[in-house]
Formats: C-alpha cells, structure tokens, sequence
C-alpha cells in the first residue's frame, strides 16, 4: 500500500523506539491494553484489529478519486431537513398567533402587573437566538487568533478558570449567607444562611481541590498540551481561511437550532390539549423526537466541519499535491462523499441523546410527584445513558477523522481507527491530551458572550421580561455556535495523532520536539 505521494507505509517488525506494530502481526503480548483482558475477549479485539489494518491497506490516503459513504442515511438526513423546515413554515403563523395573543395580556412587573402568564413575541426569541449565535461566533474567532498568538496563556487559562469560577461562586454565595444573617434581611427563610454558607463552603473547598489538580497532577502535562496547540496555530496561519469555515459551520448549527426550535414549539402550541390528553407516552414520544431532530442536525453540522477540519490538517500533515489550498476539497470532501458517514455517527448520538432527554423528564416528573425511589433510579439510568452519548461522540471524532483522509466509511473509519490508535499505543498520548478543559472553556466563554448578548436583545426589543428569556436563548445558542467553532483545536490535534499513528515521518520532519514527544508518552516515559 502507497500513499497518494508514494509514500510507503513502514510497520516495525519488533518492539524497538517507536512502539509501532504491524496489525497484521501484532499480538496480545504486545499491546497492554489486550493484557488484562482474558484470551477469548483479547482474540476477538485482535481479530479488529488486523481487519482494521487490512482496511487500511487496501484504502489509500487522500485519493484521487472517492466513492459516496453511506449514502442512504444522506437521504434520510435530507428528507428529515426539509420534513423540519416544512414544518417550521407549516406552525410558524399559528406560533405567532399565539405569541400575540399572549405577549399584552400582561404588564411588567414595575407597574404593578403579574408577569406569570407573560409570553415573548415571537421576533424576541428569534432576536435573542441571533444576537447570540452572533456574539458567540465572534468570540470563538477571537479565542481561535489568540490560541494562534498565545497558546502557553489560554491552556493555562483554560485550566484555571474553572477552579476559580467556583471558589468566587462560593465566595459571593458565603458573602450573601453572611449578609442575611448580620443584617437580618428578607430575602431567606430561616435557616437558609446556614444552609448558604455550607453551600458556599462546598463550592470553595471544590474550587481548592481543583486548582491543587491542576497545579500537582497536570502541570507536567501542561507543556505538550502547549506544544500541540501551537502545531495547530502554525496550520491555521498557514491556511486562515479555516476560520472561516468554522464561523458558517457555527452559523449553520445556529440556525438549524432555531428552526427545528419553532417547528416543535409550533406543534407543542397548536396541539398542546391534545397532547397532554392522550397517554404519556405520546408526550415522551415528542420529546424524544424533538431532542433526536434538533440534536441530529446539530451533531451534523459539528461532524461536517470536523471532517473538513481533519482534511485541511490530514493534506498539511502528508503534504499532498493539494496541500497548498486544502480547505476547499476539505469542505467538497466533507459535504459529499463523506456527509453519509456523518449523519450515520451523528444519528447514532442523536438516538442517545434523545432518550437521555426523555429519561430527564421522566425523573422531574417523579421528582414533582415527591416519588423519590423513582427519582433516585432514573438519575442513575440517565447518568449512565449520558456516558453512553459521551462515549459515542469521542469515537465519532476518530473515525471521521479515517472517513476524512480515506474516504472510508463510518464502520471502516471506525475499525481503521481501532487498529491504527490500538497498535501505536495511543492510548498513553491520549490520557495525556487537556483537550477536553480547552474547548470547554472556550465554549463556555462564547456562551457567556452568547447569553450577554441574548439578554441585551431580548431587552431592547421586549422589555425587562425578556431578559431572562433572553440570556437563555442566547446561551444556548452560543453554546452551540461557540463550541462549532472552537473545536478545530479538537480537529486538529485528533488528526496530527492519527496520521503520526500510521507514518511519523512527516511529523518527525515537520516538528521534531512533538515527535519526540508523541515516542516518550506511548513508551510510558516523558520528557518533563
């Protein structure tokens, strides 16, 4: 097997300096994560594992040519798109109408009116998501430039952020505990200050214990996070106009949000009594395929981008013919021949999600019913339904990245990622990566930003009721828009170890001290 540029694929035969075994000829001995296992469980994942290097053998890197993946779940994707749009345009009339018929029936709050019943114009949730969506996109733009300019600050930043959220969380909590017991004042029932200031002492002593974490456990992993997000800086100054795809991407998922939102709202308003009178089974049954809709296209959105994210960095990585201006056949790659592959992982998520939803309300239920057992099981059943999703998302990431080089499809990325990630020993460089406390933080900036800007919206244009309405839609919004735009940091760093996985050797020329690096923490050892 050749690469598109000639370049051979060099599996070592023995356990020398690199790690790196052939799947073809590896065994249980080789590999520690096979050595606990016991021999039938460690037979059939080695049996993936040659199937993966068979895979990968026979599929080239970055062919000329690439057939459609997967392409009946396009089709199904697409028909529930424009199914949703139909629908969105079907209830928009009725949705407003109903907006309408609410938003005057009450006053505000400051002029001696009730605010229970008050409902936001229909312009106002709209608005509010927008300005959102719009304040996000620009504060992930901004966070992508410096993570290019100063990648030693914002890891560190991202890393100590959250600790010091919560201990001034717990600080201002403790402050207003303290207030209402000196001063006496009205606003807490009796016993509520005690019961502040434990909380307040909670959230400081977690704060105290993630900062500790941080500055004893991570420390020496901070400097190849560091390294890693520069690699990533000097390809996206190469190629800027990733940026850009990353601001349509967040775009996209913006908008997709906002109207599978107002076609569900449209039905939930119209058909409301006739929901709520039938068995609870069809108000579940609307949840979940309200969640699994919203959820599929929002997952779609992501995993296109992250394809076309994997591309740009899969042809700077082999420096293919077409590594000079790789983000347009990253984004054809990305929106044709692999846009199957990606609404199969995504639908698969969506599926989780969407019971997960459902579960949840199930348990708020029980928890207004005061059934406390019921409340207690159906927690566990969503905590471990919720590790399900999480699971299932951090695979997707691999396996498109296969289905970005290759063009494979969903299950052969999968089984290629298996084999290339397993025989490499990945695994110690994984554990390693702070990947996640990064796009975390950069996300929850952009939804903070997302959620100024909401509230901002939904006040100018609604008053002081919209506010909170406001800060919510436009939180949520952010969240979606910002963490799309973030996760080329994601991309990128995901690509770089999988194509090291298979060849070093561009890395090794490119950036030597990642290399090296990548050598040290598969052998067990580190550099720091």
């Amino acid at each position: 097997h050749k690469h598109s540029e000639g370049r051979q694929v060099r599996w070592p035969t023995a356990m020398a300096r690199s790690v790196r075994l052939n799947p073809a000829t590896v065994t249980a001995d080789h590999l520690p994560a096979l050595r606990s296992l016991s021999d039938e469980k460690a037979d059939r994942k080695l049996e993936e594992v040659r199937h993966g290097g068979e895979l990968m053998e026979e599929m080239e890197v970055f062919p000329d040519h690439r057939s459609c993946q997967d392409v009946w779940w396009l089709v199904i994707f697409l028909l529930t798109v424009l199914g949703t749009f139909f629908v969105a345009f079907w209830y928009s009339e009725g949705l407003i109408r109903w907006s309408d018929a609410h938003i005057n029936t009450v006053g505000y709050l400051a002029y001696g009116y009730h605010t229970s019943s008050w409902v936001p114009n229909i312009w106002t949730l709209v608005g509010s998501g927008a300005m959102g969506a719009a304040c996000s996109v620009l504060t992930a733009f901004i966070i992508v430039l410096l993570m290019h300019r100063c990648p030693s600050c914002m890891v560190w930043t991202s890393l100590l952020i959250g600790p010091i959220v919560m201990m001034v969380f717990g600080v201002l909590i403790f402050v207003f505990a303290a207030a209402s017991g000196i001063y006496g004042s009205g606003y807490t029932e009796p016993g509520s200050a005690m019961i502040l200031t434990i909380t307040g002492c909670v959230f400081i002593a977690f704060g105290i214990c993630m900062l500790t974490c941080v500055c004893c456990c991570y420390k020496s992993l901070i400097p190849f996070m560091i390294k890693l997000v520069e690699v990533v800086g000097d390809v996206m100054e190469e190629h800027p106009s990733v940026l850009l795809l990353a601001l349509v991407g967040s775009i996209i998922a913006a908008i997709w949000s906002v109207v599978s939102g107002m076609a569900f709202a449209g039905v939930y308003v119209t058909h409301r009594d006739t929901i709520h009178d039938q068995h609870a089974s069809v108000f579940y049954m609307v949840i979940f395929l309200a969640t699994l809709i919203n959820v599929w296209g929002a997952q779609v959105s992501s995993g296109v981008c992250h394809v076309a994210y994997c591309g740009v960095f899969g042809r700077w990585y082999f420096q293919t013919r077409d590594c000079k201006s790789p983000v347009m056949p990253s984004i054809g790659a990305a929106l044709t021949t692999s846009l199957g592959s990606v609404c199969l992982g995504s639908l698969l998520v969506a599926i989780v999600r969407a019971v997960q939803q459902v579960v949840r309300v199930m348990k708020q239920q029980a928890m207004e019913d005061g059934n406390i057992v019921t409340c207690i099981i159906l927690a566990v059943v969503e905590c471990f339904i919720r590790c399900i999703g999480d699971i299932l998302e951090y695979f997707n990431d691999w396996a498109y990245v296969q289905c970005a080089v290759r063009g494979a499809s969903f299950c052969e990325g999968a089984r290629i990622s298996v084999a290339l990630l397993t025989c490499a020993n990945a695994q110690f460089i994984i554990r390693d990566l702070l990947l996640r406390s990064l796009v975390n933080m950069s996300a929850m900036m952009c939804a903070i930003t997302g959620a100024a800007g909401g509230g901002l919206t939904g006040y100018l244009l609604d008053g002081l009721p919209a506010l909170v309405i406001g800060i919510f839609l436009g939180g949520y919004s952010g969240m979606v828009a910002g963490y799309g735009s973030v996760s080329v940091i994601n991309s990128g760093v995901k690509t770089i170890l999988a194509n090291w996985a298979e060849d070093p050797a561009p890395l090794e020329q490119t950036h030597p001290d990642i290399a090296e690096e990548f050598h040290m923490r598969m052998s067990g050892g580190t550099t720091y």
